[in-house]
C-alpha cells in the first residue's frame, strides 16, 4: 500500500475570499484534499512541519482560503489523523492458519506507516481529538476475536495488540524511515550492534563478539522486518505452548 485511498469530490468547490488559483493542474480545495494533504505532510515532516500557509501553497491559495473550510490549525491537525486511522486495513483474521495471519497483518499495517512514519509522534501540545469510525472499531474487534479464538485471555489479545502497535510504529521511525532517507553508502546504524567506524576508532577495546557480528551480511529494513516478524511469531507461539490446552 503506497498510499491511503482518499475520498474524491469532482463537484467544483467555491474558493471563498483567498487568493485565485492560477494554476488549474492544482488539486480542488475540499475538506477532504485539506486532510490528504495534511497527512503527507505530518507523515512526512511532522506535526510541527504542518502550517496553515505550507499547506495552502500547496492549493495555490492564501491560509484565509482554507479557514472557509475548517476552523484552525487543530480542526486540520485532528482531521489528518482521523483519516489516517479510517485507512487502518479491514482484513480477515484466521486463527487456524495464525502465522499467514500475522505475517500479512503486519505487511500491510507496515507498509500504511511507511508511507507516513511521522503519524506514529503525536507531541502532546497537538492535543488531538478525533474520531476513529466504524471500520476501525470492526478491525479491533476482529483483532481481538483472532487472539481469543486462538486460545488467549483477554488480557494476552490486549497485550499482543498493544505490542503489535508498538512493532509497527517504533520500525517505521527507527528502521523504514532511516532506510528510505540515507544516502547510499553511508555507515549502517540501524542494523549493526556498533558501527564499523565505532570499532576502528577504539583499538583498544577488547570486543571480539561485536566484532564477529560484524563479519556478518548487512541487513536492510526488509530483512530486520522479517526478522522483527519471526521473533513475534515465535513470542506468540510460545504464549500459546503455554496454555493449559496447548495445541
Amino acid at each position: 500500500m503506497s498510499d491511503v485511498d482518499l475520498p474524491r469530490d469532482e463537484t467544483p468547490v467555491k474558493r471563498g475570499r483567498g487568493r485565485p488559483r492560477k494554476d488549474a493542474s492544482l488539486v480542488p480545495i475540499t475538506k477532504e484534499a485539506i486532510a490528504a494533504e495534511a497527512l503527507k505532510i505530518i507523515g512526512a515532516e511532522g506535526f510541527t512541519a504542518l502550517t496553515m500557509n505550507g499547506l495552502a501553497a500547496r492549493f495555490g491559495a492564501t491560509s484565509r482560503a482554507l479557514y472557509n473550510y475548517v476552523n484552525d490549525r487543530q480542526d486540520v491537525v485532528n482531521m489528518a489523523v482521523e483519516l489516517f486511522i479510517r485507512s487502518t486495513p479491514l482484513l480477515e483474521f484466521d486463527p487456524v492458519n495464525w502465522r499467514d495471519t500475522v505475517r500479512k497483518f503486519y505487511r500491510v499495517s507496515r507498509a500504511l506507516y511507511r508511507t507516513y512514519p511521522w503519524v506514529a509522534v503525536v507531541p502532546i501540545t497537538e492535543r488531538v481529538v478525533v474520531d476513529g469510525g466504524p471500520r476501525f472499531i470492526e478491525m479491533m474487534e476482529r483483532l481481538l476475536r483472532f487472539y481469543t479464538e486462538m486460545g488467549f485471555s483477554m488480557p494476552q489479545a490486549l497485550a499482543l495488540v498493544r505490542a503489535f502497535s508498538r512493532d509497527i510504529m517504533s520500525f517505521a521511525l527507527q528502521a523504514d524511515y532511516y532506510f528510505d532517507r540515507v544516502p547510499e553508502g553511508q555507515d549502517d546504524y540501524i542494523s549493526r550492534v556498533v558501527p564499523q567506524p565505532w570499532l576502528d576508532r577504539y583499538p583498544e577495546v577488547e570486543a571480539p563478539r561485536v566484532r564477529e557480528s560484524l563479519t556478518l551480511p548487512g541487513m536492510d529494513n526488509d530483512d530486520l522486518f522479517e526478522e522483527l516478524l519471526q521473533m513475534r511469531i515465535l513470542t506468540i507461539q510460545a504464549m500459546l505452548d503455554s496454555l493449559p490446552n496447548a495445541r
